[in-house]
């Protein structure tokens, strides 16, 4: 009988170890079989003048409603820093994944290579990649020298930065990171319909692996856009961006840095008496909405919640409420 080798055993590589282990990304959530209605909040740091201690306050009563993720905008401020101490803060407090946003203004491509390592080296996995918007009174878009012009550039970007980090050979939904992208079903100012679904495409085919809309009012914007996108090959699963209609104030200033314009059908029924009686019926818009969206097959909702937790958890706990009196039924809450 011969004696055991004492040859060092092959270990587990980290592309190895990484598919073995139980995935838990964005993407996997967007993209599973669900008995719940996916539902993701949008948060950002504390305003340089704002109370951080109400404004970490507010994030934290909504990390603890439990949603299946956040996303951490770059915030109002032009330092560096502040966007990665939002992420390790709910990294930090709560399980719940966290998608971190990243564009390509301000930097050349080693600038956002290193970004994107520095990302990881917090533990972030999950990336919304846009190209961004012009700095305030710049006008026009323009390039950083030696830069990326494009979110499907910097889609590109990511996975070779992962590709080099993680190795390479994942298929799509068990990569180890999850990349994310924005659309634009709705009409709005300034915008080219067509030229936004070429746009996605080619974010698709960079690796993208799911899409966000802009700040919608009408399914059947969003059902549309669906129809034209699924007939143009497009087939990554699309999440619909929705605000809380509960604050017409807000409404009109999302139109004014959007340009989709509020239906007047809807501004009309939010024209109540008392603060509580618009409360209920910007509850209600909301949650009918998401219905007739749900109706479409969507693939799940991404509030931009403004740092208010109010509205964003009413609708999250009807929805919760909703989901249990359809299993309870027998009947899938996303059918």
């Amino acid at each position: 009988m011969s004696a055991p080798s004492l040859a060092p055993q092959p270990t587990q590589t980290r592309q190895q170890a990484a598919v073995a282990d139980p995935p838990t990304g964005t993407s996997w959530l967007v993209r599973r079989p669900r008995r719940s209605t996916l539902v993701s909040f949008e948060v950002f740091p504390p305003r340089p003048d704002a109370d951080p201690d109400t404004v970490w306050s507010r994030i934290d009563a909504m990390a603890q409603a439990g949603p299946d993720f956040f996303s951490v905008t770059n915030g109002h401020s032009a330092g560096t820093g502040v966007s990665r101490e939002a992420l390790r803060h709910l990294r930090r407090t709560t399980s719940t994944p966290v998608m971190a946003h990243f564009t390509c203004g301000g930097t050349d491509r080693a600038g956002l290579e290193r970004s994107v390592e520095q990302l990881l080296d917090d533990g972030v996995r999950d990336l919304l990649a846009l190209r961004g918007d012009p700095p305030l009174g710049a006008g026009e878009w323009e390039t950083p020298a030696g830069g990326l012009g494009r979110a499907s550039e910097l889609v590109s970007l990511i996975r070779d930065v992962e590709r080099r980090r993680f190795g390479d050979g994942y298929r799509p939904g068990t990569r180890p990171l999850s990349v994310s992208v924005a659309c634009y079903p709705s009409p709005a100012r300034g915008r080219d319909f067509e030229a936004d679904l070429a746009s996605l495409w080619e974010k698709q085919e960079a690796g993208a692996d799911y899409a966000i809309t802009q700040v919608l009012y009408e399914p059947e914007d969003y059902a549309r856009f669906l129809e034209r996108a699924r007939s143009e090959g497009i087939h990554i699963p699309v999440v619909a961006g929705l605000m809380p209609l509960t604050n017409p104030q807000r409404l009109r200033r999302m139109t004014e840095i959007t340009g989709v314009a509020v239906p007047r059908r809807l501004t009309d029924f939010l024209a109540a008496g008392t603060p509580d009686e618009l409360r209920r019926r910007g509850i209600a818009a909301t949650l009918s909405l998401i219905d007739d969206l749900l109706d479409l097959g969507c693939a799940g909702f991404h509030l931009y919640t403004f740092n208010r937790p109010d509205a964003a958890l009413t609708i999250l706990e009807h929805l919760r409420v909703r989901d249990a009196a359809r299993e309870y039924r027998g009947r899938s809450p996303a059918a």
